[in-house]
């Protein structure tokens, strides 16, 4: 096997005007760059010239090489709605089925949430070939790109029809709060939503919330229990974060259904320049705000609310948790 050739720093003039010199990160920029602009070929192409170490290039590696391997021999289909599809055809005999749980699924997170206006947004389902242990989302991922959002799917779950319209309606409801919020909203609350749009309580964590066998985190430690997502050793850690935000999510339902959690994150975009100066003086949160706007309360009782249900439904917590 042919070693690939060090990079021709020459033609990394962009990247020191940009960022100041070509250290190896600078030169993943450009691969970073175009990755985000969904030009897989030319990310791979320095990807592949860099050659990777373990750690950050790795996945990153890993990310853009599954997308361009799919894109080498895929299709792109515009559909209805906003949305349109990648997959690799020989790999899709039944595409019809597909593109009707694609379509399906978004327009139920669209009606259920009251989204009407929707967003550009490519569903790529990966090519087979893809599916390795060291790929990166092999559940799904959804990637804020230009000029679209990008749902990536593995191919394995195009033949259940249940699984793959919820996997679907989980990436897709986080391209609706990554939009209605214009980026604000922090990770639990994206993933109290998604959770939610799949139709996922985790009523069995729930219990163990309830009864104290599990710590119930607060606003900072529940966004932090999600970092590090390609660290096997924080896995058990974000799966409870999973459960907690879902626990979030549902509570938000009880008290006002879903149209209303729609209005909650529109309520991220609607702020004054001073009500936005007031937050960044004070330090109050966006959630925090926008909670207070739609439901009258914020952040911190939000989590004492939805902890109080899970308690009333499911048993006592612990005094020390």
């Amino acid at each position: 096997m042919q070693t690939p050739s060090a990079p021709d720093r020459s033609a990394w003039a962009g990247t020191i005007a940009r960022y100041g010199g070509v250290s190896s990160y600078g030169v993943w920029k450009v691969a970073i760059d175009a990755y985000y602009w969904d030009k897989l070929q030319q990310a791979h192409d320095v990807a592949r010239e860099l050659g990777v170490t373990f750690g950050w290039q790795e996945w990153w590696y890993r990310l853009i090489e599954a997308e361009a391997l799919t894109r080498e021999v895929s299709e792109i289909t515009e559909l209805q709605d906003q949305v349109s599809f990648e997959h690799v055809p020989a790999q899709l005999p039944h595409v019809s089925h597909v593109i009707s749980d694609i379509l399906h699924a978004c327009t139920d997170v669209r009606a259920r949430f009251g989204w009407q206006e929707g967003a550009k947004t490519m569903v790529s389902v990966l090519s087979e070939h893809t599916d390795a242990p060291w790929t990166v989302g092999r559940a799904g991922y959804m990637m804020d790109k230009y000029p679209y959002d990008k749902i990536c799917l593995p191919w394995n779950i195009t033949h259940d029809s249940t699984t793959f319209q919820s996997v679907v309606r989980h990436e897709y409801a986080h391209v609706m709060v990554l939009n209605l919020t214009a980026g604000k909203a922090a990770t639990y609350l994206h993933e109290a939503v998604t959770m939610m749009a799949q139709d996922w309580p985790r009523t069995a964590d729930w219990v163990k919330f309830a009864q104290g066998s599990q710590p119930w985190l607060d606003p900072i430690a529940l966004t932090n229990a999600f970092n590090d997502q390609h660290d096997p050793e924080r896995a058990h850690a974000r799966s409870l974060a999973y459960s907690q935000s879902s626990a979030l999510g549902y509570y938000l339902k009880s008290i006002g259904g879903e149209r209303k959690i729609g209005e909650l994150l529109r309520a991220f975009g609607d702020n004054s320049t001073w009500t936005d100066l007031k937050m960044t003086l004070t330090g109050q949160s966006p959630a925090d705000e926008a909670l207070r706007q739609v439901y009258g309360f914020g952040e911190k009782e939000l989590f004492e609310r939805a902890k109080a249900r899970l308690v009333a439904t499911h048993g006592s917590v612990n005094s020390n948790t």
